[in-house]
């Protein structure tokens, strides 16, 4: 299978994760995100006990400096799940699909501030429009989108601290669900009320495992023969899915405000791509030109 399908293949999984956890109805959403934990942190260690990476655990273990970056990342990347989760199950899709087409903007200003990177002027103005289209319904309603630039600047966040970490994917996850565990088991076993799980639930409760952790596999093997544009463009049919899915499928409204909102978002994202394509463009043109 071509790098680029398996990478698609990844973003329709994550699409399709807001019709999966509305399956735990029974349960409250911190004891959601609680099972996630645990379970990722479970599939992702018998992949890698199996795979012979046991070695590679305790090498990582010994690194105080990546240690510290896995813990950073792995209460951030609790923060976003946590928050993704209680989104998709309190009816707020529409939300959670408009953080994923801000997330790759606020990235991007996230490089300028934390790593010096350089703006180019049509990403800041795809900054600007992302930044408007969130402040449409404060204006409008007075309401604050909380889902939406909680879940999209966490992601942002984690990603930045991801560029600090050379473990793979698989290991990181692992290490970085290991950090959070002790948070979860607490509150599984003094907080959550599972009384009233059925056998379903309990027969699905591992599969959270297997749909956090092979998405991630999908998208660290595709990338290795995936440009970063095409990369760049199939992330946004994750967002694209959710939101039709919210609308059509889970019956959220979109308002006239949720019009005006995304207008100002899409508009951001296009000149952010439209920048990134003539951008690597340039660089291409320079390369062959140094080449002759």
């Amino acid at each position: 299978m071509p790098g680029s399908l398996k990478v698609l293949a990844c973003y329709l999984m994550w699409a399709f994760l807001v019709l999966y956890w509305p399956l735990f109805g029974a349960m409250d959403p911190l004891a959601v995100l609680s099972f996630r934990i645990v379970f990722s942190m479970l599939f992702c260690l018998i992949v890698m006990l199996i795979m012979g990476e046991g070695p590679a655990i305790l090498a990582l273990m010994k690194d105080k400096k990546q240690m510290l970056f896995l813990f950073f990342a792995g209460i951030t990347i609790t923060i976003n799940w946590g928050s993704y989760i209680i989104a998709v199950m309190t009816g707020r899709v529409i939300d959670a699909s408009l953080a994923y087409y801000m997330s790759p903007i606020f990235s991007i200003v996230l490089g300028f501030f934390i790593y010096n990177e350089r703006l180019r002027p049509m990403q800041w103005v795809a900054f600007v429009l992302a930044i408007i289209g969130v402040t449409v319904p404060i204006i409008a309603y007075g309401q604050v989108p909380v889902f939406a630039i909680i879940i999209g600047t966490s992601f942002a966040v984690y990603g930045a601290i991801k560029k600090q970490i050379t473990a793979s994917g698989m290991l990181s996850i692992f290490m970085e669900t290991l950090m959070v565990l002790p948070i979860a088991l607490i509150y599984l076993m003094a907080f959550s009320h599972l009384e009233g799980l059925g056998v379903r639930d309990y027969l699905l409760i591992p599969t959270m495992g297997i749909a956090t952790t092979v998405p991630l596999l999908l998208f660290a093997v595709g990338m290795k023969d995936t440009s970063l544009s095409v990369a760049g463009v199939l992330m946004y049919i994750n967002p694209t899915i959710q939101l039709l899915l919210g609308v059509f499928i889970m019956g959220e409204d979109f308002t006239t405000i949720h019009a005006w909102m995304f207008v100002f978002v899409w508009a951001g994202v296009e000149l952010f791509l439209a920048d990134g394509f003539r951008e690597r463009k340039r660089s291409g043109e320079l390369k062959e030109e140094q080449a002759e």
